[in-house]
Order: C-alpha cells, then sequence, then structure tokens
C-alpha cells in the first residue's frame, strides 16, 4: 500500500511548494491546458515523459484540483500510460482513482495552518470553506478529525 500522505510530505519539502503547477514543473511534468466537452482531465506518458493535460473550459478552481489529481497518478501511477477524468465527482471507482483524489487532498490542504481540537469541532463544510476546498476532498484528508459530518 502506498503512503500517500508520507509521498506528498517530502514533495512539499523537497521542492518547497504545495502549488500543482510549480511541482508539476520540478518534477518535469508538461501541463497543457486544451479546450474539451466532457473530459476534465488526463495522465498521459509518452516516451518516457510525462504530461498532464487539464481542460481550459474549467474555472481555475477545478483545473488547480484536477491538475492535483493528476499529478497524483503521474508520481503514484505512472505505469499506466494514460488516465482520464470524464466527470470530477470525487466519488472514484477504483483504487486508482481514490488514491489520484487522496493524493490531491494532501497536496491542496495544509494540515498546519489549523489546530487538530478546532478541526474537531467543525463540520466537513466549514473546514471545506476554510480550506478552500470541497467536502469530499476534506473527506480524504482529515476522516479521522472530523466529528460532525452535517454543515
Amino acid at each position: 500500500m502506498i503512503n500517500i500522505h508520507a509521498r506528498v510530505k517530502h514533495l512539499i519539502q523537497k521542492y518547497g511548494t504545495r502549488d500543482p503547477e510549480k511541482l508539476a514543473r520540478e518534477l518535469k511534468i508538461t501541463i497543457i491546458k486544451r479546450p474539451f466537452k466532457k473530459t476534465m482531465g488526463f495522465f498521459k506518458k509518452d516516451l518516457g515523459k510525462k504530461f498532464v493535460i487539464v481542460n481550459s473550459n474549467l474555472d481555475e478552481f477545478i483545473q488547480r484540483l484536477v491538475l492535483a489529481h493528476e499529478l497524483g497518478h503521474a508520481l503514484l501511477h505512472s505505469s499506466n500510460q494514460t488516465s482520464y477524468i470524464h466527470e470530477y465527482t470525487l466519488f472514484p471507482r477504483g483504487r486508482v482513482e481514490i488514491e489520484a483524489n487522496k493524493f490531491a487532498a494532501e497536496l491542496l490542504i495544509d494540515e498546519a495552518e489549523i489546530d487538530k481540537c478546532y478541526l474537531e469541532n467543525m463540520c466537513t463544510s466549514q473546514v471545506a470553506s476554510y480550506f478552500g476546498v470541497p467536502k469530499k476532498l476534506v473527506e480524504y484528508k482529515f476522516d479521522k478529525y472530523i466529528i460532525h459530518r452535517e454543515g
């Protein structure tokens, strides 16, 4: 089993950033933004070079989320040649998609920004609002701490 928390923590310490675009540049992963009708993004490996393609029609918030998710594929599942997100629901089917979402959660949410005691008294919606991420991403990151699910 992959220790995603440790993997992301190491990357953040090594490269000094949680920003998915900066991290991709540091890791020599090419980001391409193109308009698509349904596809939100995908990871592709071609002749040993890694590419993350993100739908440029999405708003910046969603593009960042998709990029973080696809970076997860690039770093955790690089033996796969291509991985697509058609609908980014955060309710994935399969281990690989769950791992990519956990990677995105670990990358985009800095737990050092919030006290664990404070976190235990917040509902999922409040934590999501605090970090500016979807509720489901919060659940991937803080499942054992958040007591109040509704909010």
